[in-house]
């Protein structure tokens, strides 16, 4: 066998042996990318409300505080709008009464016009409608299957960034000049689509779209393999700064909070200093580190533009922002960690990135589907002929 059949021999058999998942991943993955769409659409009584004028998110959140003390909150989008609820993270609620309170729930909807409970729902996993996108995410990150799963895939992930390469020696001409000769596997003709429909196209979709394909392989690889693998050795090549959270969690100093409109305020106060060409877009609040977190985006965008949002840590008794979580401030590790979200997701550069990764994700699909079936057909015709015979 020459190395060039060994080339190929190896790429069938890792494609086919990693066909299936990519095919799950790449459906999941499609439907993903418009994942608050879809959930929205999905559940209208849930973020659909009639369109008045709305109240500030800590206001609303402070007098739905007030009518549950018991709610912990744990954080919450800055921006309303009118005709779309607000949805409030809170502690799982573990009752269900009269008011319709969910077991376990920990996501309230909010009506933004006078701070009206309209519904909630579990994070967790489920096949009816509230809980069928959160499925659809842990399907494509896990399989269902925890730790296991997330393995699993993410060594799927590494058969997908080997199979680009091989895909790459395939076709690489036997003699120079090797671009010129390269580019005829970069093209096909109305005879061949005709004669061999699916190796052609599978042969001319992973080369042209093969860049972007690598990078979505690599970020499934890292964010797969992320606490055990990839951000250890990214923070040992170039370590971050020293911060708070570095630190185990101390005990809550005695006294009263600030609460979130304080922390927002201090936040922004800060940001106009630092980084005044970004809005606030959400908070949380990190009670085992006593900071409340306030995040800031290009115009207070949802999506994670760029290398993410900037955040700013504020003492929650205090009111003093103590840390800064701006990636730039922390060399290129750090840039290289941040990045892995925008660039899997499609957000890193807005709608049009955003489409691309549903093309790649329709791409992918097509390579797994055209790469077993005329394998399978083949199959099929070796195991008739000794019967015909």
């Amino acid at each position: 066998m020459t190395g060039r059949r060994l080339l190929f021999v190896t790429h069938r058999y890792v494609g086919l042996t990693a066909a299936l998942f990519l095919l799950i991943a790449a459906v999941t993955g499609c439907l993903l990318v418009f994942r608050a769409d879809l959930d929205a659409l999905l559940n209208p009584g849930l973020f659909s409300v009639p369109s008045r004028s709305v109240l500030p998110a800590p206001e609303l959140v402070q007098r739905v505080q007030q009518a549950h003390p018991d709610w912990q909150v744990l954080g919450f989008d800055l921006r309303t709008q009118p005709g779309h609820s607000l949805r409030i993270d809170v502690t799982p609620l573990h009752a269900k009464n009269a008011a319709g309170i969910i077991d376990g729930a920990d996501q309230l909807f909010v009506d933004p016009a006078d701070a009206r409970v309209v519904g909630m729902r579990t994070s967790v996993a489920g096949i009816h409608a509230p809980n069928l996108l959160q499925a659809i995410y842990t399907l494509h990150y896990t399989l269902l299957a925890g730790t296991a799963g997330r393995w699993l895939m993410g060594l799927v992930a590494l058969a997908w960034l080997v199979l680009n390469a091989l895909g790459v020696c395939v076709t690489w001409p036997r003699r120079r000049p090797w671009l010129g000769n390269w580019r005829p596997a970069w093209t096909s003709n109305r005879r061949a689509l005709a004669n061999r429909p699916m190796p052609e196209l599978h042969r001319i979709g992973g080369l042209w779209l093969l860049l972007p394909l690598t990078v979505l392989a690599y970020t499934s690889v890292a964010m797969n393999f992320y606490d055990e693998l990839f951000r250890p050795l990214v923070e040992t090549l170039s370590p971050p700064r020293p911060s708070p959270f570095d630190r185990p969690s101390a005990p809550s100093p005695a006294g009263g909070l600030i609460g979130f409109e304080a922390a927002e305020q201090a936040a922004i106060n800060a940001a106009s200093r630092q980084t005044p060409d970004l809005s606030p877009v959400a908070i949380s609040n990190d009670a085992a580190h006593g900071f409340y977190e306030v995040a800031f985006a290009p115009g207070g965008t949802r999506l994670y533009e760029g290398f993410g949002r900037v955040t700013y840590s504020v003492d929650r008794h205090s009111g003093r922002v103590v840390w800064v979580d701006q990636p730039r401030l922390d060399g290129p590790g750090r840039l290289v960690l941040r990045s892995l979200y925008p660039l899997h997701s499609g957000q890193v550069f807005g709608l049009p990135s955003r489409l691309l990764v549903l093309l790649l994700g329709l791409v992918t699909a097509g390579l797994a589907v055209t790469g077993v079936l005329p394998w399978w057909r083949r199959r099929q015709r070796r195991t008739r002929q000794p019967q015909n015979g």
